[in-house]
Order: C-alpha cells, then sequence, then structure tokens
C-alpha cells in the first residue's frame, strides 16, 4: 500500500507542475499597471542582445508595441553561483510620454549556453519613482552577439 500511495503522491504533484508550467506559458510577455491591476499590453521582442564575462552577463533587450512604442531594457545579472539582477534601467520612447526608470526582479534565470549563445528568462518589475509600471514576464530568451 506505500507504493501505491507514494505513486499516487508522485501523480498528483507531477499535474500539479503540469498546471502550473501551464499558467506561466500563458502569462502576457509585458503588462502595464492600470488602477492595482496587471492589464496585458501588444509589447512583443524585437531583439535580446548581450554578452557573458564571468562571473556576470549584460544584455539589451527591445521590445515594440502595435503604436509603434518602445521598451529598452538594459541589465546584469551576477551569476555567484545563483544568477541574480544587479543593475538594471529601461527607457520608454515613442507614445504619448517618454519615461524610464529602474527594474527589478525577484526570479531570473540564465542558460550557460555551453556549446551555444547563453539565454535569459524571468519576471522584472519596471518602476518608475519607486511606482511599479510595466511587468515583464520573459520566457527563455537567446542573448544575441549584439547589444
Amino acid at each position: 500500500m506505500h507504493v501505491h500511495g507514494s505513486s499516487v503522491a508522485r501523480g498528483v504533484l507531477l499535474l500539479l507542475c503540469l498546471a502550473l508550467a501551464a499558467c506561466a506559458a500563458e502569462r502576457p510577455l509585458v503588462e502595464r499597471l492600470e488602477q492595482d491591476d496587471w492589464v496585458p499590453t501588444t509589447f512583443q521582442v524585437v531583439s535580446m542582445g548581450g554578452q557573458y564575462a564571468a562571473p556576470t552577463a549584460v544584455f539589451v533587450l527591445r521590445l515594440e508595441d502595435a503604436s509603434g512604442r518602445r521598451l529598452v531594457v538594459e541589465g546584469t545579472v551576477e551569476i555567484d553561483p545563483q544568477p541574480r539582477l544587479v543593475d538594471g534601467r529601461w527607457a520608454e520612447e515613442g507614445g504619448s510620454a517618454a519615461r524610464s526608470g529602474v527594474f527589478s526582479s525577484s526570479a531570473v534565470d540564465y542558460f550557460g549556453g555551453q556549446g551555444g549563445r547563453p539565454s535569459l528568462a524571468g519576471q522584472f518589475t519596471l518602476s518608475t519613482d519607486g511606482a511599479p509600471v510595466y511587468r515583464i514576464n520573459l520566457p527563455r530568451t537567446t542573448l544575441s552577439a549584439e547589444r
């Protein structure tokens, strides 16, 4: 009976993990904070460039939305041994107002790129004067050699 209970628990755990992964995949790439609610935007990745020089990786993420607004997000991730964001700035261009600020991340993943280019993934909160403006839910994205 112990073996059966153990396999049932593993099955439940597997289903839970699959459900969480499915929910994460459905998150919009970029969300804007409006009246305490995160609202999806139409921003798409235009490019993601960067370089790794132990123990840090620097990156520039460029996004654009359907109306021509652009977000430029520049950051530095330190890998020691777990990746963590140590510096981040962003700017919005186009549209009715130009904004800029800093960004933070509670979750960032770095994939070393052995045999290929490294890649990053994570969730980033872009803020202006301490107030959140955008949230980026970046799936694993390969860094091109260009910054």
